[in-house]
């Protein structure tokens, strides 16, 4: 099990596990994700409609705020039954294999993300209407000592269409050397004045969940 203290935030459409030792960098971190979802969301349009080109788009917005990519995959794999339950399964799947000592953790941020006050919050980043389904798009990921980054994302839609699976993609990042203290307020002054740091929230401190478990 993993010994450290995480809180959740949401980032725009981004669920964001944070260690407590990782502070220096949680600011700019969290600022860098939802700059990076909105700039796409300008070049691209909306994350709903072509995802995968959005997502490159968004991946770059990191790079051009310091974020130094480390690696990148994706993967489409094919889901039977609910797919909601397998999409939270995919995100918690990928960062545990990569994580394990995070198990609790992760399924306790599931679980808080079920969450009225949670939905609220991210619904708008993560669910539109195309005719009769729901095009969803989520993402959640961990920020660690040393200024790194491990970001997981899906899309899908539902009712799921038999010949549709979830397009999964993930990246991982560190914060680049030459991110200045001015570059840090330039970018908060910019959320700030946009009125988009609302879309920041702090939902807490997570208790990790079943950590009797082997991890």
């Amino acid at each position: 099990m993993s010994k450290g203290v995480y809180s959740l935030w949401l980032v725009g459409g981004t669920a964001l596990l944070v260690d407590e030792t990782a502070q220096s960098t949680l600011q700019y971190a969290l600022d860098s994700i939802l700059f990076a979802q909105l700039r796409s969301d300008k070049l691209n349009g909306p994350r709903f409609a072509r995802y995968g080109l959005w997502y490159s788009g968004y991946r770059t917005a990191l790079e051009e705020r310091g974020w130094v990519i480390t690696f990148s995959h994706s993967d489409y794999p094919r889901m039977q039954g609910d797919v909601l339950r397998a999409s939270a399964d995919c995100l918690t799947g990928y960062l545990q294999g990569r994580h394990p000592s995070l198990s609790g953790h992760l399924q306790a941020a599931i679980n808080a993300l079920s969450q009225d006050e949670a939905q609220h919050a991210v619904r708008p980043f993560t669910q539109a209407m195309q005719g009769k389904t729901t095009a969803v798009v989520q993402e959640l990921g961990v920020l660690l000592p040393g200024a790194v980054l491990d970001l997981c994302g899906v899309a899908f839609k539902t009712p799921q269409c038999s010949t549709n699976g979830i397009d999964l993609r993930a990246s991982g990042a560190t914060l680049g050397e030459f991110v200045s203290d001015a570059n840090r307020k330039e970018l908060r002054d910019l959320l700030e004045r946009t009125q988009n740091a609302a879309h920041i929230r702090n939902l807490g401190l997570l208790k990790p969940e079943h950590d009797h478990a082997r991890t």
